[in-house]
């Protein structure tokens, strides 16, 4: 009975020197001491990575992503709540917001990458296809247009050939019969027209489609 009641008090004793100290001094336990745990699990982890110690690295990794679990305690625990509460709007938010910053310069420079691969396959495609009449072959534009070769018969069995959507709305098709670029309305659209005997491709990478470093345009003749 003597051994359970001391270690009844002593965990009574851990719990109320916890409190005590979440209590006396809540600055420090939400922003000092984690601020300090998670430099040194970074740096446990880099020097861990530096020298292929993969379980320790992991271990440190796991340790940092915990780190909050500690702020939420005190958040729980601590009559002084607002440090705690101040702290982990800081340490979630910044990094969520930080994210969705990274995310949205990603999703942008892919659907920009996307519209700069098929404004190239297009010039590459149509170019290729019009060497098919001058070589003697009957049809072109994927067997669906007739020798010879116009600007016209073109730009029809290009926009048929392809079924790319376009990025910044994915329901409507990327390649349309058109001749203007510059109007934000254009984002994400590969534009045919014919012009003479010329084939002009125009896009608009992203907006504003008025600015001149937005918007690509190449022409092919067909002689």
């Amino acid at each position: 009975m003597k051994r359970s009641v001391k270690k009844n008090k002593s965990k009574i004793g851990i719990w109320a020197k916890i409190k005590n100290f979440l209590n006396n001094s809540p600055w420090h336990s939400a922003f000092t001491y984690p601020i300090l745990f998670l430099t040194a699990c970074m740096s446990l982890f880099f020097f861990s990575i530096s020298l292929d110690l993969n379980t320790l690295a992991g271990l440190s990794l796991t340790l940092f992503f915990l780190t909050p679990l500690w702020v939420l305690f005190g958040l729980i625990v601590s009559k002084k709540r607002a440090p705690y509460l101040l702290s982990l709007i800081i340490g979630l938010g910044i990094p969520i917001i930080f994210s969705m910053i990274l995310y949205t310069d990603f999703t942008g420079s892919a659907k920009k990458n996307a519209i700069k691969t098929m404004h190239a396959q297009a010039v590459k495609y149509i170019s290729a296809e019009i060497q098919k009449c001058k070589i003697g072959e009957s049809k072109f534009m994927s067997n669906s247009q007739d020798c010879p070769a116009t600007a016209a018969k073109a730009v029809i069995g290009a926009i048929n050939s392809f079924a790319d959507k376009n990025p910044y709305d994915t329901s409507q098709n990327a390649f349309r019969e058109f001749n203007n670029n510059k109007d934000d309305k254009d984002v994400g659209f590969i534009s045919l027209s014919a012009s003479g005997s010329s084939v002009v491709i125009k896009s608009c990478i992203s907006k504003p489609c008025y600015d001149e470093k937005n918007r690509l345009q190449d022409s092919i003749e067909i002689e």
